[in-house]
């Protein structure tokens, strides 16, 4: 579930980007005058639009902290997570490939425990290794529209962008020598109505509705955006993203804290993504 929610705050970044307001970068400390640029958020973004078209695929390293806390006082339980993941991508038809490791510490013995995690993702399923069994898993193809579902309708960006004008308040515009640099801070009340409509769109593609549920009682206490883009060909170099958020559920809170930095590489060098047949003819499906 919480996968989910960092999903969907992911691939909503940039149509935030896109709905904040025309003003030109304000130039960072250092900067030198001949590369300093009169470009407006918008003209910027259009470009960075028109770019991300030309992407046929990517390489990225996605680096993530997260801390649940659950309860409060003596029963206060907390679960902290560290996440190290390559992933390369193809946009048409929709591919991906993750390898990597997740760092937790074992609540006992106060020990790192290491969870290696590999996945594919075409359009032969989804396939996710058990990293103590080393067995592959399959998603079930009902669950696997889904996440497809999804997955088209948050990249959409067009649709999403009138949704989004009520950010233009909240976001400010720099430039360095070589990058742009946009900053987003959203507002916890407005970005929990987005959310709760993004929920709402994701229903309609099969999200149970006791997760929205779960959405109308969640608070967004802290959530930054900071995206560099490439001055020269208006690449996405970067992307760091701090959210805090409170829940409660059956009347116990909980708190998460994220602080993701994913940067990018590799733009469409990656030719193709190839699940191996053994992967294919072994995996088991996961029990719903």
């Amino acid at each position: 579930m919480v996968k989910k929610w960092g999903y969907a705050i992911f691939t909503s970044l940039l149509v935030f980007v896109l709905a904040a307001c025309s003003e030109t970068a304000e130039p960072k400390t250092g900067t030198k005058e001949e590369s300093k640029s009169e470009l407006t958020l918008q003209e910027v973004y259009e470009k960075a639009i028109e770019r991300q078209k030309e992407l046929e695929s990517v390489s990225a390293d996605m680096k993530m902290n997260q801390v649940i806390t659950f309860g409060s006082g003596e029963e206060k339980f907390v679960m902290g997570t560290k996440s190290n993941m390559k992933m390369d991508m193809i946009v048409d038809p929709l591919a991906m490939y993750m390898d990597g490791t997740m760092t937790m510490e074992d609540p006992d013995s106060g020990d790192d425990i290491n969870v290696d995690m590999e996945m594919y993702m075409s359009e032969q399923g989804l396939f996710m290794q058990d990293s103590e069994s080393k067995q592959w898993m399959k998603l079930p193809s009902d669950q696997f529209d889904m996440v497809m579902g999804q997955t088209a309708n948050q990249a959409n960006a067009a649709e999403q962008l009138e949704a989004l004008k009520s950010f233009i308040d909240d976001f400010k515009f720099e430039q360095t020598d070589s990058e742009y640099v946009l900053t987003l801070s959203a507002a916890s009340d407005k970005f929990k109505e987005y959310m709760l409509e993004q929920m709402q769109l994701n229903q309609m593609l099969g999200v149970p509705s006791d997760e929205e549920e779960m959405f109308e009682n969640m608070t967004f206490d802290k959530v930054n955006y900071t995206i560099n883009l490439n001055k020269d060909n208006f690449d996405i170099l970067s992307m760091d993203m701090v959210v805090n958020m409170g829940i409660g559920v059956e009347g116990q809170e909980i708190s998460i804290e994220m602080n993701t930095n994913i940067t990018f590489n590799n733009v469409n060098g990656v030719k193709n993504i190839v699940v191996p047949q053994e992967v294919i003819d072994k995996a088991v499906e996961i029990e719903q």
